[in-house]
């Protein structure tokens, strides 16, 4: 906190040596001294540490959570709820924070008022860029587009959030969803930037994300990397009998373009399963049941990869349309 205070009071102390040429004796001076110290501030910039310090705090770092769900009930366990950030409370919230120090009494200094304004002006946009460059910074990525519309997203509580480090999530805005593309293939799908997505604690089970944009469709995903080889039904009966069913997408292959189907076949994988209880099949065995499926002659690596690859659990939420 001390370092903050200094970078700050050092700003102040720079943008009010712009002031001393100006006469005291006018009720313009407040107007005057901001005016004057938009030129001074292009040669004496806000603290980089500042401007990450205010950006935080629009990303609701540091807010008390109480702030946020003032009652338990608003966010019960195993519930989610979504929200639009609202600018004008942020606002208030950085002027706050840009308002240390600042004179107090009957009789205020309109110069110092004047001050304070051109400083805050010039502050919130700094903090409102430096926004998009704290969770790219993290993830070694370029920073994103600052926020030209609105702020939106969700808070999450479950016990998936403390049970499964990792979880990831894509937001899409209105129009350009995986659904909207599958219904016509000229719509191209597109991912809202993620400004902030994490747990609010290390063993905390509520996790908070915003996006830059309006959010129409979430979908929250188990980690990638649980990506794996999967079926879709498996029983075994006392006696050894294996009953196994893997649901596949019939894909045809022309050079090194895939396309995939998207209906669904059932198809009876029972027979590549050994019957001494191990649950344990045979690849060979599987390759060629899968190829006949396809009406393939056989399946290399590749194709095996892509037939038998199983998907993440993944819960999707649409908002609805507006009535």
């Amino acid at each position: 906190m001390t370092r903050r205070i200094q970078d700050r009071q050092g700003f102040m102390d720079a943008a009010a040596t712009a002031l001393r040429p100006l006469p005291a004796t006018t009720a313009l001076r407040g107007v005057r001294a901001k005016v004057h110290l938009s030129a001074s501030l292009t040669v004496v910039p806000l603290p980089a540490a500042l401007q990450d310090w205010l950006a935080r705090l629009r990303l609701l770092k540091g807010v008390p959570f109480g702030y946020l769900v003032p009652d338990e009930a608003m966010l019960p366990p195993e519930s989610i709820r979504f929200f639009t950030l609202d600018r004008a409370w942020v606002d208030t919230l950085v002027d706050g924070a840009l308002s240390i120090g600042r004179t107090l009494g009957r009789k205020p200094d309109l110069a110092m008022s004047g001050l304070e304004s051109g400083a805050a002006d010039h502050a919130q946009p700094l903090a409102a860029e430096a926004v998009t460059r704290m969770r790219g910074r993290g993830l070694g990525l370029p920073p994103a587009m600052p926020p030209a519309g609105p702020i939106t997203g969700f808070l999450l509580r479950s016990k998936q959030v403390s049970d499964t480090p990792g979880i990831g999530v894509n937001v899409y805005p209105k129009g350009h969803t995986p659904a909207d593309h599958d219904h016509d293939s000229s719509v191209d799908i597109q991912l809202l930037d993620i400004l902030r997505f994490e747990a609010l604690g290390a063993a905390s089970d509520v996790m908070i994300c915003l996006v830059s944009g309006e959010a129409w469709r979430v979908d929250i995903h188990e980690p990638p990397e649980q990506l794996h080889y999967g079926i879709d039904a498996f029983t075994q009966a006392e006696g050894g009998a294996v009953s196994a069913v893997k649901n596949l997408h019939g894909f045809t292959q022309s050079g090194d373009q895939v396309t995939l189907s998207p209906d669904v076949t059932p198809v009876d994988i029972s027979i590549a399963f050994r019957s001494n209880g191990q649950r344990v099949a045979s690849l060979s065995a599987l390759s060629g049941i899968l190829a006949r499926a396809n009406a393939m002659a056989a399946l290399d690596a590749a194709e095996m990869g892509f037939a038998m690859t199983q998907g993440v659990g993944m819960v999707s939420f649409m908002r609805g349309d507006d009535k």
